[in-house]
């Protein structure tokens, strides 16, 4: 059986299309999309088996820290401790937008997820179509580059490697992407090194 394709205009997608694709997440699906910088890999990350997926695409050999994406601060707070004002500032003033946070992970973030440090990276991504689907999924999902280890990024699904392609439940083609500076990363957390 092949992997289910459709192409669809990033900058609007119809909401028919959106819960095509939000059906597929929340079942544990795992989808490669048009991030706004790249072509990524996206899976619930409250989901082990779907996050162990992503790895074997990947061709890691054990687990490690994903970036996820959220909608904004609300659910930011469900994974990250946030409480303190400046930081809860600076995430305000800088999201949306290319810039990962690392900030400390709570209880309830799932293990599989967290860095060495007990840290979290979010970000809360700018573009119409993560924005759409995160609005609709309602969890923070994990977010990687559609590249296995050590293989440049790629800007186009012409570009993905076939392994990564056939391990997916669902691949959104949006056409060939502009280049892009990467998402910035920077740490917020305190007495921390």
């Amino acid at each position: 059986m092949s992997t289910k394709q459709v192409s669809l205009d990033i900058e609007s997608p119809s909401g028919k299309e959106i819960e095509s694709i939000v059906s597929v997440l929340l079942g544990g699906g795992v989808i490669v999309y048009p991030s706004e910088t790249v072509y990524g890999i996206m899976c619930r990350a409250d989901n082990q088996e779907s996050v162990k997926r992503i790895c074997r695409m990947k061709g890691y050999e054990r687990f490690r820290a994903y970036i996820l994406i959220v909608n904004g601060t609300v659910m930011a707070e469900s994974i990250a401790d946030i409480s303190d004002p400046e930081v809860r500032e600076i995430l305000c003033l800088r999201w949306p937008g290319k810039l990962t946070f690392i900030l400390p992970a709570k209880e309830e973030c799932p293990e599989w997820v967290k860095a060495d440090d007990n840290t979290v990276a979010l970000r809360h991504p700018a573009d119409s179509l993560s924005m759409a689907i995160l609005g609709k999924c309602g969890v923070p999902l994990v977010s990687t580059s559609a590249n296995p280890s050590n293989e440049p990024p790629v800007l186009s699904v012409d570009l993905i490697a076939g392994t990564v392609l056939q391990q997916a439940d669902l691949i959104i083609d949006g056409g060939v992407l502009p280049e892009s500076s990467p998402s910035t990363i920077i740490k917020l957390v305190r007495g921390r090194t």
